[in-house]
């Protein structure tokens, strides 16, 4: 193996650093915040709205949480993108509240079902809580709003 490769090989195992804004702190706080944030310009690159739409959308969302109390500090702002997500692909039919809600409960089984450790990933869901050769540790002890998962489901064409 050459030594480019071997260095190859070492990078792609590395995890990547956070982007930071101007001020040193992490644009994304988790890693489903970029995952939305990546959704939102996909469906906008393909067409799915356009920029004011999606602008129209996410403010809506924002002013319906601040009307049920947001502080609008900032950290829940994610929250309300991934509000203007869903509400978008369950009006635009790209995906459905009942398909979105079923990935929803695989994923929160996935996590449950997965030993610390061991990357995440939604087969996860479908182990038996008795599988030995998995040392599991249950994830129940966290908050039920700790993770939501962002699952497009299947994007129907446009």
């Amino acid at each position: 193996m050459s030594e480019i490769q071997s260095i190859l090989e070492e990078l792609a195992n590395e995890p990547i650093a956070p982007l930071l804004k101007g001020d040193g702190y992490p644009i994304f706080q988790d890693s489903w915040e970029a995952e939305a944030f990546a959704i939102g310009n996909i469906l906008i690159k393909q067409g799915f709205l356009t920029c004011s739409e999606w602008v129209e959308i996410f403010s809506e969302q924002i002013k319906l949480a601040q009307a049920q109390g947001d502080p609008d500090r900032g950290d829940t702002y994610y929250s309300h993108w991934l509000s203007a997500l869903e509400k978008l692909c369950f009006e635009r039919g790209l995906s459905d509240f009942q398909s979105y809600q079923n990935s929803l409960r695989l994923w929160k089984k996935a996590i449950r079902n997965t030993p610390h450790g061991v990357p995440l990933a939604l087969e996860n869901a479908f182990l038996s809580q008795d599988d030995d050769h998995h040392d599991h540790h249950h994830h129940d002890h966290y908050p039920e709003n700790m993770f939501t998962p962002i699952s497009v489901v299947k994007l129907k064409e446009g």
